[in-house]
Parts: C-alpha cells; structure tokens; sequence
C-alpha cells in the first residue's frame, strides 16, 4: 500500500469512526468490559465490511480476525447463529 492510499484509508476510517460515534457510545455503556479494540471491531463489523476488508485495516490475518469475532461473540453473548447485522440493530 503506498503512502497516498494508506493516507486515504486513515481518512476514511476516522470518518467512519465519527459517523458511529453514537454507537460506540451505546456499545461501551452496554458492554463496558469490550477493549478499544473490541469497539473499533464492532464499528467495521456494523459498517458490513467483510473479514478481508477488516484484515487489510487492521493489518493482520483474515484467520485473526476471525478469531478476534469469535472472542467478541462470547464477550456479548451473541449466539453463533446470529448475524452481525441482527446483533448491532
């Protein structure tokens, strides 16, 4: 990734984070024990983005990332069978 598109990529996620500010605010009251990290998850995961898409931002492995939702599905209690989609409604 070159300078110009790893810029346009920072940029594009601070919006996204800005937009669900009030999301976040709602998860971190809900769930206070999520990490930073949990909640940036739950931002990209609420903006439908594919567990590629979220390895390529995060800069670790699509195998990571599925672990780091499965870690979150147990933190919120979320049952396998629900989508991401259902749970952040």
């Amino acid at each position: 990734m070159t300078a110009l598109e790893r810029h346009i990529m920072d940029h594009l996620l601070l919006e996204l984070e800005r937009a669900n500010q009030n999301f976040q605010q709602r998860l971190k009251s809900r769930f206070p024990e999520l990490t930073p990290y949990d909640i940036r998850l739950c931002t990209y995961l609420k903006a439908n983005l594919s567990t590629k898409e979220i390895a390529t931002l995060l800069n670790i492995t699509p195998d990571s990332v599925k672990k780091a939702k499965h870690r979150l599905r147990k933190k919120i209690s979320l049952s396998p069978q629900t989508s991401w989609g259902t749970a952040f409604a």
